[in-house]
């Protein structure tokens, strides 16, 4: 996790991203272990080249966001673990901003009514580190960032023979019992403990699904849909926030973005015991990463946000790529929690 204080004490932060606090750079939680971010190497960001980027004040504490609905931005977690539904009285939302003190052309100004963290969110292993928070009035004059889409596959429909029965002149057609996929337990393993967490399944692929329809006596499946999500490994993506330029460092005083490439799972893994592919994504350039108070900001492949700055060892490591959540596999929830949030 990548939080940041607002202020200028250093506490050196190993293992998570970084969100930085305000007066004191501390962890809210006595874990030793909470990440913070912000953009090493980086350049000013144009106006209105991130408009859906927002930074969040929750407390003493600084993360970054992007705004996805009216009313709803995306986070990370660890920025708001801890904290108590009556905490939201002092979280509030930059939107549309290049300075840290927030205003300027079409900048948005918003207080939080609530935030929900993913029910399966792990503080020791940061694994689903993805969280939403509910804005107090809609914002309807910024473009929402785009999110990862699935480009379902069309399967070419079938028909399937329909059996009479003598007792009717109904036709009965036969069913097809589709066997969900089981559940299975991954084994993360962390410099102090091995955790068990099980995952749910069809983490990024998804078995197509197909639904029996009558017509003229015969019974036909209708157009399955197969999904499946670029792993992303390899492409070019952008990182942007206002976090230190430097471990312990400053923080900016306005918007930087910087270029990374986005690793392969195995080079990820190979870096961090507690990494899961199917969760997280991992990247980094010579000299450029997420750093303290970015936690939460997007890392975006095109303009579409396929990560959540979650975690890293020290800032632009040559030994240690930025871990981002991957928004491809929580795009359900994500939908589902704003269906039952507007």
């Amino acid at each position: 996790m990548r939080f940041t204080l607002l202020a200028l004490s250093v506490f050196v932060l190993i293992g998570f991203v970084h969100s930085n606090s305000l007066p004191n750079l501390f962890q809210r939680n006595s874990e030793a272990d909470q990440p913070t971010i912000s953009i090493v190497g980086g350049v000013p960001a144009a106006a209105g080249e991130f408009p859906y980027l927002a930074i969040l004040s929750l407390g003493q504490f600084l993360c970054g966001g992007s705004l996805i609905g009216q009313s709803h931005i995306l986070t990370a977690a660890h920025c708001v673990q801890g904290f108590t539904a009556a905490d939201v009285s002092t979280f509030f939302a930059d939107i549309n901003t290049l300075s840290i003190d927030g205003g300027g052309t079409g900048a948005v100004f918003r207080g939080v009514k609530k935030f929900i963290i993913h029910p399966s969110y792990n503080t020791k292993t940061q694994d689903n580190d993805v969280a939403m928070l509910i804005l107090n009035s809609p914002v309807t004059t910024v473009k929402f960032v785009a999110l990862p889409s699935d480009n379902p596959t069309t399967l070419a429909p079938t028909t399937i023979k329909t059996t009479t029965t003598l007792k009717s002149n109904a036709t009965t057609p036969k069913l097809t019992t589709t066997t969900p996929k089981p559940t299975t337990a991954k084994s993360v393993t962390t410099a102090k403990a091995t955790v068990s967490t099980t995952k749910m399944p069809c983490s990024c692929t998804c078995a197509p699904t197909t639904t029996p329809v009558v017509a003229n006596g015969q019974t036909t499946k209708k157009t399955a849909l197969l999904r499946a999500f670029s792993t992303y490994a390899n492409q070019v993506a952008t990182i942007a926030g206002w976090g230190t330029t430097s471990l312990g460092g400053s923080l900016s005083n306005v918007l930087l973005k910087a270029t990374v490439t986005i690793q392969d799972n195995t080079v990820c893994a190979s870096q961090y015991g507690n990494f899961v592919g199917a969760d997280m994504l991992c990247a980094s350039a010579p000299g450029k990463d997420t750093c303290q108070g970015d936690s939460g900001g997007p890392i975006l492949v095109n303009g579409v946000q396929v990560g959540i700055t979650s975690y890293g060892n020290g800032c632009a490591d040559p030994k240690y790529a930025g871990v981002y959540t991957r928004v491809s596999n929580y795009v359900s929830w994500i939908q589902t929690t704003m269906a039952n949030n507007p």
